[in-house]
């Protein structure tokens, strides 16, 4: 039995890059999640193109092996087995992991739901070789006739709770009421009748806005994506309730600073006010779209930080895990005077319980230690620029089976920044192909272009300018 003196909770929080409507490529890196957090998976799913030669003024990739859904099949099972070999309790995916956030108007086609549930029926399935892992992940699900964006939480064959997104996001980019509606029914849940030709063992799941409770009392809430960034956001509700843990599946795109006023105002901020832990997982990569999600899965407690995965990296499965005290946040919460009497005035949360527990019995686990210089890990906007678009250019070129960009080099704005932008690519894929040589001591058979031909690059790029720069008066 877990001692109440020791609540100690080892949580995961992944980033994937999901591809839309590839979901049988998306399955395996949903449960692929599950390498220690201190490999962090640094090239899981290597790319499918092999860096060889410039010639002239075009930078030429040869296509090897596309791999294509098996690959991102291997990826999604990746994720949840990386968190289970961590030891983690639960592993958060992001918004709409299953089909892909970026499916645009294939949410209006029925083969968009049906695949979602029959690639959720596979992690139900998969879920009982971790049986003390709760996986938190996302797709459409439609309750009449209403088709509605939700997190889904499964445990060990059983599907918990499905939670519908109760604030849609319309601003720049998004588009979300063209396919969604928003929830409108707060703290509460109704039994949700599964379709029996899916062969879930279960005839039927708390659907709505509940709390999830464990058989040693730690409860779980839920926010998605943009009701973070509302002005009566949600995990203010779920804090002033006394919620443990909080999960938040998003799918937010790069913008210049989005992302550091995202941990710093957002995240950092909002567990600063109401204490508690909050789980961020976000999408990384183009997934079919023009935009780019810039991962930055977050773990935080009481406003400290204590896990964030890499912006820009370019593999596509990356796990962080961290060790945290549930007690920390009822002595953090205990001391926040006003929040207790705003707290002993709302109405109390539908609540959902399971069997299973989410605390460590090994009270002597060190516990993750804070990130303290959080600056260190944010980029400037210079930064960002050089490590967003040849991050982009790469997972478009992989995935469009182009042998490579065209570049007419005229020595303008243009063709230079594009140019350079393709040489801060080739730099981050032979980085990332050596981090993950020197991480497992050698060069996979699916890494055709192997570390030692990244030592060309430097000089086929400046073959491949010279007669152009020769040329210049």
């Amino acid at each position: 039995m877990t001692s109440p003196w020791s609540r100690l909770v080892r949580l995961s929080v992944c980033t994937v890059n999901n591809w839309a409507l590839d979901f049988s490529g998306n399955l395996e890196r949903i449960l692929k999640s599950r390498l220690s957090s201190t490999h962090i998976s640094e090239f899981s799913c290597m790319p499918s193109w092999s860096i060889s030669q410039c010639i002239g003024e075009r930078i030429v990739f040869n296509h090897m092996r596309m791999g294509g859904s098996f690959m991102l099949y291997h990826a999604f099972r990746t994720a949840c087995e990386e968190a289970y070999n961590t030891g983690a309790r639960l592993r958060l995916g992001p918004e709409l992991e299953i089909p892909g956030y970026g499916c645009a108007d294939h949410f209006f086609e029925i083969d968009t739901e049906v695949h979602s549930w029959e690639i959720l029926k596979e992690i139900v399935d998969n879920s009982k070789k971790w049986p003390e892992l709760l996986i938190v992940t996302g797709m459409p699900v439609r309750h009449r006739m209403l088709l509605y964006n939700c997190l889904v939480s499964v445990l060990n064959g059983k599907i918990l709770m499905i939670r519908p997104k109760m604030v849609l996001c319309d601003d720049d980019i998004y588009r979300e009421s063209r396919w969604f509606e928003r929830w409108s029914k707060p703290l509460s849940t109704f039994e949700f009748e599964l379709s029996p030709g899916y062969g879930f063992e279960q005839a039927t799941v708390p659907f709505g806005d509940g709390v999830l409770r464990s058989s040693d009392g730690v409860t779980i809430g839920f926010e998605i994506c943009e009701e973070l960034w509302a002005s009566h956001s949600r995990h203010i509700e779920l804090g002033l309730r006394g919620v443990d843990i909080i999960c938040n599946g998003s799918g937010s795109h790069h913008i210049l600073g989005k992302s550091n006023y995202r941990i710093n105002q957002l995240i950092l901020g909002g567990s600063q006010k109401t204490g508690g832990i909050y789980l961020y997982s976000n999408h990384r990569g183009c997934d079919g779209d023009r935009v780019y999600y810039d991962g930055g899965s977050t773990i935080a407690q009481n406003g400290k930080l204590y896990a964030q995965i890499h912006q820009f990296d370019i593999e596509d499965t990356c796990v962080a895990t961290a060790v945290l005290n549930l007690n920390e946040t009822v002595a953090f919460r205990q001391r926040k005077r006003s929040n207790c009497y705003e707290a002993s005035l709302l109405p109390e949360y539908s609540t959902v319980n399971f069997v299973g527990n989410l605390t460590l019995n090994d009270s002597s686990l060190p516990l993750t230690e804070e990130i303290t210089d959080v600056e260190r890990l944010q980029l400037s906007p210079t930064e960002e620029l050089c490590h967003g678009p040849p991050a982009w250019l790469w997972h478009y070129l992989r995935r469009s089976k182009m042998s490579g960009f065209f570049v007419p080099l005229s020595g303008g704005q243009d063709s230079s920044s594009v140019a350079t932008m393709v040489r801060l690519m080739c730099n981050k894929v032979c980085e990332a192909a050596k981090r993950r040589k020197q991480r497992d001591g050698k060069i996979y058979d699916d890494v055709p272009y192997g570390v030692d031909n990244c030592g060309k690059v430097d000089e086929l790029f400046e073959d491949s300018l010279r007669p152009s720069r020769d040329a210049l008066p």
